[in-house]
């Protein structure tokens, strides 16, 4: 039977994807062979190359000499408890597996005057209360290869660890309160709202030029979409008009909504940490539809339920205050809002799947009737999307 896992996304000191870590509940530490079986029959890394998926191995002599090679060892980190590698036998197979080209870091990190495994490189601590006082020497004697930071769960925490010297960071503190930021230009939202409203109205180009034109910051992301490998296109972009018709109204829509989220960090060096987040939350939205038999129109209004989900928190107000200028259909008010009917309850499953509550997240989907072979194939098809859009911006 496939554990329902949730995949916790792991990124980098810019806030871009890099890696899935699947979170598994303390009775399943061994179904890693049943979940790498079944993400290879949906193509798993192929579909998400380059990111890794950060697996936890509780037993690591369970592991036979030639896993790296069943396995793609290139896209794979193994995350070893250094309490389960003292043993030398171990230790020698871990070695093994190095020199084959799979990356390993030792979870719960723990030495102190000397390393456990003399070969560790990369290391993985849990960050939840500050970072452990003997870390931070390991951290800089260290500082050629990558570690990851776990269990943030705050920007303060995230910041620490970043200046610390760790690379990787997982946890909630995207959805911390101190988040929310107030747009150092309130104008500027406005017009963001105001241009979604016109594309969802169908207005003309000549409409959205306009409000394209008031805003530097927004030009230049249109042009840069447009401009993406994601398009291709092989001409020169020369007009507002030409760039909106190249990008089309639906997908001009979509990018919209993401900058939203993008646009409120725009003075910094790195994504808002919540623009992942309702990404990964519009695109499993809208597989799930797609995957119910969804025409174009719920796919579109499902993907905005997953996208809009978050605005209170960016905004630091209630999300009635926020979507009251976009006169949105009552079924996505009372998604949004309430959590209620089709779109509602199913952002309810989705919301968990990049949270570590399994227990939550697999009643939600058995209450929508949903198989694990549903639920990973949404989740590939989601952060699919994610990764184009981290490369994108």
């Amino acid at each position: 039977m496939i554990p329902i896992v949730s995949l916790l996304p792991v990124v980098n000191a810019q806030q871009k994807l890099v890696g899935l870590m699947p979170q598994f509940a303390s009775g399943e530490v061994d179904s890693y062979a049943v979940l790498l079986n079944a993400f290879q029959q949906i193509d798993f890394f192929e579909r998400l190359s380059p990111l890794f998926l950060l697996l936890r191995i509780e037993h690591p002599n369970t592991l036979p000499n030639d896993f790296p090679e069943r396995v793609a060892g290139k896209n794979l980190m193994l995350l070893v408890p250094e309490h389960a590698i003292q043993d030398q036998e171990i230790q020698t197979k871990l070695n093994h597996f190095c020199h084959q080209g799979l990356r390993i870091i030792v979870d719960d990190f723990c030495s102190k005057a000397s390393l456990v495994w003399p070969d560790t490189k990369g290391i993985m601590v849990d960050c939840h209360a500050g970072i452990p006082s003997h870390v931070q020497a390991w951290l800089f004697s260290l500082q050629n290869n990558q570690h990851l930071a776990k269990n943030l769960g705050t920007l303060a925490q995230l910041h620490t660890a970043s200046e610390a010297g760790f690379s990787l960071f997982s946890g909630d503190f995207a959805f911390s309160p101190n988040n929310a930021q107030k747009s150092a230009d309130a104008s500027a939202r406005a017009r963001l709202l105001k241009l979604l409203n016109l594309v969802a109205q169908d207005a003309d180009v000549k409409e959205l030029e306009a409000l394209f034109k008031q805003d530097a910051s927004l030009s230049f992301m249109l042009f840069k979409i447009v401009s993406s490998a994601a398009f291709a296109q092989t001409v020169k972009v020369s007009s507002f008009v030409q760039a909106i018709n190249l990008l089309g109204r639906r997908q001009l829509q979509r990018w919209l909504q993401l900058l939203l989220y993008a646009r409120q960090n725009e003075q910094g060096s790195s994504l808002n940490p919540l623009l992942l987040r309702a990404a990964f939350r519009a695109s499993a939205m809208e597989a799930y539809c797609r995957q119910r038999g969804g025409g174009r129109d719920e796919q579109d209004a499902a993907f905005m339920v997953g996208m809009f989900s978050l605005l209170d928190l960016l905004f630091g107000s209630s999300l009635w205050e926020i979507l009251k200028p976009l006169n949105l259909p009552e079924p996505i008010l009372l998604a949004l809002t309430e959590r209620e009917g089709e779109l509602g309850q199913l952002l309810a499953v989705v919301e968990k799947s990049d949270r570590a509550d399994q227990k939550s997240l697999v009643e939600g989907l058995s209450a929508q009737s949903i198989d694990a072979g549903t639920y990973y194939e949404n989740l590939v098809y989601a952060y699919a999307w994610v990764n184009q859009v981290c490369q994108d911006l």
